[in-house]
């Protein structure tokens, strides 16, 4: 029987030690192993089975690939790196593999004017709060950063009070794909981070890159011997065969569908996931079953990188690449489970719910040319890069073919629809939330808060009186609607029910919006970026309360909710210091401190 070696390696794949052992190690075992050589990945091989282990930015070890194939667990490992490692403090590194610009592809280079008109119809189209007119574009090394320009009085001292905080800048790649970041992280960062997300993606296969970098340093070597031309000729071998080709795929997809699963609830019994993708655009629906109830859950931007990464890799089969793609898992007895997958390659109309702008397959053609494109594609992406009417972008006095109506969809029906106040309902669905005249998709909001507080009026000559106010708010940094971000019930009594329709606004705000702004605030921080809670600045080194606290997160002991306050508390210090329930996302501040003190 093929013993177990362990292998500590570099990110790059370069082993720093081995060893081999009678029997599989543990994961306390790996991560010892890990520890003791100072990497941040290990390898268990058996035979050509290859596990891979990782070690996240707080320390702790898990496993990434628990067995796939040594090409795939290098794929993995790259991925791993990006989401959790790279740029990393000292910026892009030119020597990392994810430091090197992208190849630029059948397209090549999207041009200033492209690059602010991709963005000006981003905004149009997505109904963004964000300036259309007067916006500038600087190029990096993988596509443009497009924002609008702010104008500061430098004679005015006080005028950085009226500047922006963590305003949207929008990342435009050379392939259409658009990326929107907070200007709190710093530019460099965010243009590395964006430059190895799309070198991810497109880079070539193993053979290929070592074949090209075979090439080049032949080239430097014929150039350094002073006579120019001694090698005459160096082809370079197409790209793998197309077996090889489809077996990296499928076990790719099946490394998908392994991290899908851990977004579901525990003991889920079925998982289907649908991804309808072009090279500048994606959306991805992913559904669990427990005990036959349906859940939703979001799918993380890491996996949607690894899903662009696979369909990169689909293109070179003779199909092209798809633009749906169906993964389906369901669990057998003994916790086995099943993996089916479906490719659609666009053979009939895709349905209305997945179906991109006609830009982004215009994109996708042009990335990845097609010997022949379905008539219904053609005709919707628009001839010659012409944009057609479809159904949904066709003009009012546009009467529709009688042969293909239009598809009258039921309205979804809202989870909540509550009087607040006197005269105005608050209405929630799980795409947006409205209150009168002010709305927000779920997507765009950036913080959440739904503090309580209870008083008591003390009676002189009757009896004393009990109040609860329960308020719920959400909203976008900067300009945000008002009334979104305060909305409020109000119930006498001493022991008074919270309101129906506030438990399923947190309810829905704990489950969905939670676990999305806690991975946003963590990211931003261990990249080097900052933010405020209340008047309490979070960043990668700890905690700052101007006057009152620097605590690094190491000194944190333990942080609690009590009495519509967080308290924190600091290693030698006698009193707590405290931030309010009612500042914006300091639901969020047990969580964040929990994972970065480890």
């Amino acid at each position: 029987m093929p013993r177990h070696v362990l292998a500590a390696t570099r990110m790059d794949g370069r082993e720093i030690a081995r060893e081999e052992r009678p029997a599989a190690p543990s994961l306390t075992m790996v991560a010892a192993y890990g520890d003791l050589h100072v990497c941040e990945y290990v390898t268990v091989s058996q035979g050509k089975s290859v596990g891979l282990y990782a070690r996240d930015p707080g320390g702790t070890w898990d496993a990434v690939s628990p067995g796939t194939d040594a090409v795939t667990a290098d794929e993995m490992r790259l991925w791993f790196e990006l989401a959790h490692h790279y740029p990393g403090p000292d910026g892009a590194d030119p020597s990392h593999p994810l430091g090197r610009a992208p190849q630029p592809g059948a397209v090549g280079r999207i041009d200033e004017r492209r690059a602010i008109a991709l963005v000006q119809e981003h905004i149009a189209t997505g109904g963004l709060d964000y300036p259309a007119q007067g916006l500038v574009a600087d190029r990096f090394a993988a596509g443009w950063s497009v924002y609008a320009p702010v104008d500061v009085d430098d004679s005015d001292p006080m005028a950085f009070l009226d500047m922006p905080v963590g305003r949207s800048v929008f990342m435009v790649g050379d392939t259409g794909r658009i990326k929107e970041v907070t200007s709190a992280i710093p530019p460099e960062q965010a243009a590395a981070l964006f430059t190895a997300e799309e070198t991810f993606v497109r880079r070539p296969p193993a053979e290929e890159t070592f074949m090209n970098d075979l090439k080049a340093e032949f080239e430097r070597l014929d150039a350094r011997s002073g006579q120019p031309g001694a090698i005459t000729d160096f082809t370079v071998v197409g790209a793998p065969p197309e077996d090889v080709t489809a077996a990296r795929v499928t076990a790719l997809t099946d490394e998908i569908a392994r991290q899908l699963a851990l977004c579901g609830p525990q003991q889920w019994e079925r998982m289907v996931a649908a991804f309808s993708c072009a090279v500048s655009a994606e959306t991805a629906d992913l559904r669990f079953w427990q005990h036959e109830r349906p859940v939703e859950a979001r799918v993380p931007e890491q996996i949607a990188l690894l899903v662009r990464r696979q369909r990169h890799l689909a293109a070179a089969m003779p199909a092209g690449p798809w633009l749906r793609l169906m993964v389906a898992v369901t669990k057998g007895p003994g916790g086995q489970a099943q993996v089916s997958t479906q490719y659609d390659y666009g053979d009939e109309r895709l349905p209305d719910g997945q179906l991109l702008a006609p830009t982004h397959y215009r994109n996708d053609l042009a990335a990845y040319p097609r010997a022949e494109v379905p008539a219904w594609l053609r005709a919707y992406a628009g001839a010659n890069g012409q944009r057609t009417a479809s159904p949904h972008t066709a003009s009012p006095h546009t009467a529709p073919p009688r042969s293909a109506p239009p598809r009258q969809e039921a309205p979804e029906r809202p989870f909540v629809d509550s009087l607040v106040g006197w005269t105005t309902h608050v209405v929630a669905d799980r795409q947006r939330i409205t209150y009168g005249g002010d709305s927000l998709a779920w997507e765009e909001i950036e913080w959440v808060r739904y503090p309580v507080s209870r008083t008591k009026h003390q009676g002189f000559l009757f009896p004393s009186m009990h109040t609860h106010t329960y308020t719920f708010g959400v909203g976008r940094y900067g300009n945000s609607p008002e009334s979104l971000g305060n909305l409020i019930w109000s119930k006498g009594g001493k022991r008074a029910e919270a309101p129906e329709a506030w438990l399923a606004l947190v309810e829905f705000a704990q489950r969905v919006l939670e676990p999305q702004l806690l991975a946003e605030h963590l990211n931003l921080i261990r990249r080097g970026g900052s933010f405020t809670i209340g008047e309490m600045r979070v960043h990668r080194g700890g905690l700052t309360l101007r006057g009152v606290m620097e605590a690094d997160w190491g000194s944190i002991t333990d942080v609690e909710v009590a009495d519509g306050l967080v308290w924190i508390h600091e290693r030698g210090r006698q009193q707590a210091v405290r931030v309010s329930l009612g500042s914006a996302n300091a639901v969020l501040l047990p969580r964040i401190v929990a994972a970065m003190a480890g």
